[in-house]
Protein backbone atom coordinates (compact mmCIF):
# COMPACT_ATOMS: atom_id res chain seq x y z
CA UNK A 1 0.00 0.00 0.00
CA UNK A 2 1.53 3.30 -1.12
CA UNK A 3 1.44 6.21 1.31
CA UNK A 4 1.25 8.60 -1.65
CA UNK A 5 -1.97 10.50 -2.23
CA UNK A 6 -3.09 10.90 -5.85
CA UNK A 7 -5.63 13.52 -6.90
CA UNK A 8 -7.46 12.81 -10.17
CA UNK A 9 -9.68 15.47 -11.71
CA UNK A 10 -12.59 14.60 -14.00
CA UNK A 11 -12.61 11.20 -12.32
CA UNK A 12 -16.29 10.25 -12.48
CA UNK A 13 -16.12 8.75 -15.99
CA UNK A 14 -14.01 8.20 -19.10
CA UNK A 15 -10.24 8.48 -18.86
CA UNK A 16 -10.35 9.94 -15.36
CA UNK A 17 -12.37 7.03 -13.99
CA UNK A 18 -10.05 4.51 -15.68
CA UNK A 19 -7.03 6.27 -14.17
CA UNK A 20 -8.67 6.31 -10.73
CA UNK A 21 -9.39 2.59 -11.02
CA UNK A 22 -5.76 1.82 -11.91
CA UNK A 23 -4.30 3.96 -9.13
CA UNK A 24 -6.69 2.54 -6.54
CA UNK A 25 -5.87 -1.02 -7.61
CA UNK A 26 -2.15 -0.18 -7.36
CA UNK A 27 -2.61 0.85 -3.73
CA UNK A 28 -2.44 4.65 -3.92
CA UNK A 29 -4.54 6.71 -1.53
CA UNK A 30 -7.05 8.35 -3.80
CA UNK A 31 -8.74 11.74 -4.05
CA UNK A 32 -11.18 12.37 -6.89
CA UNK A 33 -13.16 15.32 -8.16
CA UNK A 34 -15.74 15.99 -10.85
CA UNK A 35 -18.52 18.50 -11.41
CA UNK A 36 -21.08 15.67 -11.67
CA UNK A 37 -21.89 15.06 -8.02
CA UNK A 38 -24.02 11.95 -8.54
CA UNK A 39 -21.50 10.22 -10.81
CA UNK A 40 -18.71 11.20 -8.44
CA UNK A 41 -20.48 9.73 -5.43
CA UNK A 42 -21.08 6.50 -7.36
CA UNK A 43 -17.42 6.34 -8.41
CA UNK A 44 -16.22 6.95 -4.85
CA UNK A 45 -18.45 4.16 -3.54
CA UNK A 46 -17.16 1.73 -6.16
CA UNK A 47 -13.51 2.71 -5.63
CA UNK A 48 -13.56 2.07 -1.90
CA UNK A 49 -14.47 3.52 1.51
CA UNK A 50 -11.20 5.40 2.00
CA UNK A 51 -11.52 7.47 -1.22
CA UNK A 52 -11.83 11.24 -0.75
CA UNK A 53 -14.38 12.77 -3.15
CA UNK A 54 -15.26 16.43 -3.59
CA UNK A 55 -17.51 17.79 -6.33
CA UNK A 56 -16.20 20.90 -8.10
CA UNK A 57 -16.52 22.72 -11.40
CA UNK A 58 -12.87 23.52 -12.03
CA UNK A 59 -13.78 26.33 -14.42
CA UNK A 60 -14.70 28.31 -11.27
CA UNK A 61 -11.95 29.72 -9.06
CA UNK A 62 -14.10 29.39 -5.93
CA UNK A 63 -14.64 25.69 -6.63
CA UNK A 64 -10.89 25.16 -7.03
CA UNK A 65 -10.26 26.95 -3.72
CA UNK A 66 -12.96 24.83 -2.07
CA UNK A 67 -11.40 21.62 -3.38
CA UNK A 68 -7.95 22.59 -2.13
CA UNK A 69 -9.24 23.51 1.32
CA UNK A 70 -11.40 20.40 1.67
CA UNK A 71 -8.56 18.14 0.58
CA UNK A 72 -6.08 19.66 3.00
CA UNK A 73 -8.57 19.38 5.85
CA UNK A 74 -9.48 15.79 5.05
CA UNK A 75 -6.86 13.66 3.31
CA UNK A 76 -3.87 16.01 3.06
CA UNK A 77 -1.60 17.21 0.26
CA UNK A 78 -1.29 15.09 -2.89
CA UNK A 79 2.07 13.75 -4.01
CA UNK A 80 0.59 12.93 -7.43
CA UNK A 81 -1.66 15.34 -9.33
CA UNK A 82 -3.47 14.08 -12.44
CA UNK A 83 -5.13 16.97 -14.30
CA UNK A 84 -7.58 15.12 -16.50
CA UNK A 85 -10.83 17.15 -16.46
CA UNK A 86 -11.66 18.37 -19.92
CA UNK A 87 -14.20 19.30 -22.57
CA UNK A 88 -13.96 19.25 -26.35
CA UNK A 89 -16.17 21.84 -28.06
CA UNK A 90 -16.19 21.56 -31.82
CA UNK A 91 -17.33 23.61 -34.78
CA UNK A 92 -16.09 25.74 -37.64
CA UNK A 93 -13.70 28.51 -36.60
CA UNK A 94 -16.29 31.16 -37.48
CA UNK A 95 -18.76 29.49 -35.12
CA UNK A 96 -16.27 29.05 -32.27
CA UNK A 97 -17.14 31.89 -29.91
CA UNK A 98 -15.29 33.43 -26.98
CA UNK A 99 -17.32 31.43 -24.47
CA UNK A 100 -16.13 28.16 -26.05
CA UNK A 101 -12.53 29.36 -26.00
CA UNK A 102 -12.76 30.65 -22.43
CA UNK A 103 -14.34 27.42 -21.18
CA UNK A 104 -11.61 25.33 -22.84
CA UNK A 105 -8.79 27.50 -21.51
CA UNK A 106 -10.30 27.58 -18.02
CA UNK A 107 -10.52 23.81 -17.72
CA UNK A 108 -7.38 22.74 -19.59
CA UNK A 109 -4.99 25.49 -18.50
CA UNK A 110 -6.17 27.72 -15.66
CA UNK A 111 -7.44 24.94 -13.41
CA UNK A 112 -4.27 22.80 -13.75
CA UNK A 113 -2.18 25.96 -13.27
CA UNK A 114 -4.04 26.81 -10.05
CA UNK A 115 -3.84 23.28 -8.64
CA UNK A 116 -0.13 22.97 -9.42
CA UNK A 117 0.57 26.35 -7.80
CA UNK A 118 -1.29 25.22 -4.69
CA UNK A 119 0.37 21.85 -4.29
CA UNK A 120 3.89 22.38 -5.73
CA UNK A 121 5.31 23.88 -2.50
CA UNK A 122 4.44 20.64 -0.70
CA UNK A 123 6.19 18.60 -3.37
CA UNK A 124 9.26 20.82 -3.14
CA UNK A 125 9.31 20.36 0.64
CA UNK A 126 9.03 16.58 0.22
CA UNK A 127 11.65 16.56 -2.52
CA UNK A 128 9.64 14.43 -4.91
CA UNK A 129 6.30 14.13 -6.67
CA UNK A 130 4.50 13.81 -9.99
CA UNK A 131 2.49 16.44 -11.89
CA UNK A 132 0.75 14.86 -14.86
CA UNK A 133 -1.50 16.51 -17.43
CA UNK A 134 -3.84 14.48 -19.63
CA UNK A 135 -3.19 16.34 -22.85
CA UNK A 136 -3.80 15.14 -26.42
CA UNK A 137 -2.21 14.86 -29.83
CA UNK A 138 -4.33 17.99 -30.39
CA UNK A 139 -1.57 19.69 -28.38
CA UNK A 140 1.04 18.40 -30.82
CA UNK A 141 -0.74 19.27 -34.08
CA UNK A 142 -3.95 20.83 -35.31
CA UNK A 143 -7.31 19.26 -36.14
CA UNK A 144 -10.12 20.86 -38.13
CA UNK A 145 -13.17 22.17 -36.26
CA UNK A 146 -11.47 22.04 -32.84
CA UNK A 147 -9.66 25.38 -32.66
CA UNK A 148 -10.58 26.14 -29.03
CA UNK A 149 -9.65 22.64 -27.87
CA UNK A 150 -6.36 22.59 -29.81
CA UNK A 151 -5.42 26.03 -28.51
CA UNK A 152 -6.05 24.95 -24.91
CA UNK A 153 -4.12 21.69 -25.27
CA UNK A 154 -1.17 23.49 -26.89
CA UNK A 155 -1.20 25.87 -23.92
CA UNK A 156 -1.30 22.92 -21.50
CA UNK A 157 1.80 21.44 -23.15
CA UNK A 158 3.58 24.78 -22.97
CA UNK A 159 2.96 24.95 -19.23
CA UNK A 160 4.07 21.33 -18.78
CA UNK A 161 7.30 21.88 -20.70
CA UNK A 162 8.12 25.07 -18.82
CA UNK A 163 7.50 23.35 -15.49
CA UNK A 164 9.67 20.38 -16.50
CA UNK A 165 12.52 22.74 -17.35
CA UNK A 166 12.13 24.53 -14.03
CA UNK A 167 12.10 21.25 -12.08
CA UNK A 168 15.11 19.79 -13.85
CA UNK A 169 17.56 18.32 -11.36
CA UNK A 170 14.83 17.53 -8.80
CA UNK A 171 12.83 14.34 -8.21
CA UNK A 172 9.58 16.12 -9.12
CA UNK A 173 8.36 15.10 -12.58
CA UNK A 174 6.22 17.16 -14.94
CA UNK A 175 4.51 15.03 -17.59
CA UNK A 176 1.89 15.34 -20.30
CA UNK A 177 0.33 12.21 -21.77
CA UNK A 178 -0.93 12.70 -25.32
CA UNK A 179 -3.35 10.08 -26.62
CA UNK A 180 -5.13 10.47 -29.91
CA UNK A 181 -8.89 9.98 -30.07
CA UNK A 182 -10.04 7.82 -27.15
CA UNK A 183 -13.25 5.78 -26.91
CA UNK A 184 -15.07 8.08 -24.45
CA UNK A 185 -18.33 9.99 -24.21
CA UNK A 186 -16.54 13.10 -25.47
CA UNK A 187 -15.42 11.31 -28.63
CA UNK A 188 -18.89 9.82 -29.12
CA UNK A 189 -20.43 13.28 -28.83
CA UNK A 190 -17.97 14.55 -31.43
CA UNK A 191 -18.81 11.63 -33.71
CA UNK A 192 -22.52 12.34 -33.28
CA UNK A 193 -21.98 15.97 -34.26
CA UNK A 194 -19.93 14.94 -37.33
CA UNK A 195 -22.55 12.38 -38.31
CA UNK A 196 -25.34 14.95 -38.15
CA UNK A 197 -23.31 17.55 -40.03
CA UNK A 198 -22.15 15.20 -42.78
CA UNK A 199 -25.17 12.91 -43.07
CA UNK A 200 -23.48 9.67 -42.07
CA UNK A 201 -23.88 7.14 -39.28
CA UNK A 202 -22.32 7.69 -35.85
CA UNK A 203 -20.46 4.37 -36.20
CA UNK A 204 -18.83 5.50 -39.45
CA UNK A 205 -17.87 8.81 -37.84
CA UNK A 206 -16.33 6.98 -34.85
CA UNK A 207 -14.31 4.75 -37.19
CA UNK A 208 -13.10 7.80 -39.10
CA UNK A 209 -11.92 9.44 -35.87
CA UNK A 210 -10.09 6.24 -34.93
CA UNK A 211 -8.45 6.15 -38.36
CA UNK A 212 -6.99 9.62 -37.67
CA UNK A 213 -4.88 8.12 -34.88
CA UNK A 214 -1.46 6.94 -36.02
CA UNK A 215 -2.29 3.48 -34.65
CA UNK A 216 -5.34 3.40 -36.94
CA UNK A 217 -7.97 2.91 -34.23
CA UNK A 218 -9.39 4.55 -31.12
CA UNK A 219 -7.37 4.29 -27.92
CA UNK A 220 -9.11 2.61 -25.01
CA UNK A 221 -9.35 4.33 -21.64
CA UNK A 222 -7.46 1.34 -20.19
CA UNK A 223 -4.47 2.04 -22.46
CA UNK A 224 -4.33 5.63 -21.28
CA UNK A 225 -4.68 4.60 -17.64
CA UNK A 226 -1.86 2.04 -18.01
CA UNK A 227 0.46 4.74 -19.36
CA UNK A 228 -0.44 7.10 -16.52
CA UNK A 229 0.19 4.43 -13.88
CA UNK A 230 3.54 3.53 -15.45
CA UNK A 231 4.72 7.14 -15.35
CA UNK A 232 3.48 7.63 -11.78
CA UNK A 233 5.27 4.49 -10.61
CA UNK A 234 8.53 4.65 -12.53
CA UNK A 235 8.91 8.43 -13.03
CA UNK A 236 11.37 8.26 -15.93
CA UNK A 237 13.12 11.37 -17.20
CA UNK A 238 10.93 12.87 -19.89
CA UNK A 239 8.13 15.33 -20.42
CA UNK A 240 5.68 14.89 -23.32
CA UNK A 241 4.64 11.26 -23.76
CA UNK A 242 3.01 10.50 -27.12
CA UNK A 243 0.69 7.56 -26.61
CA UNK A 244 -0.25 7.58 -30.30
CA UNK A 245 3.31 6.87 -31.46
CA UNK A 246 4.38 3.35 -32.45
CA UNK A 247 5.61 2.43 -29.92
CA UNK A 248 4.47 5.07 -27.39
CA UNK A 249 7.41 7.23 -26.35
CA UNK A 250 8.58 10.58 -25.04
CA UNK A 251 8.81 13.01 -27.93
CA UNK A 252 11.30 15.10 -25.97
CA UNK A 253 13.12 15.36 -22.69
CA UNK A 254 12.96 18.49 -20.51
Amino acid sequence: MSEEIALVTGASRGIGRAVADRLAAAGYRLAITSRDQLRLARAAKELGPSVFAHAADLRRSKDIAGLIKAMRNSIGEPQILINNAGIAPSGKFEKTNEEMLESSMSLHLRAPFALIRAFLPGLRAAGQGCLLQLASTAGLRGFAYTSAYCAAKHAMLGMTRSLAAELQGTAIRSYAVCPGFVDTDITRNAARSIAERQGKSEEIAMNELGAMNRIGRLHSTAEVADAVLQLCRERPVGCVYNLDAEPPCFVEEP
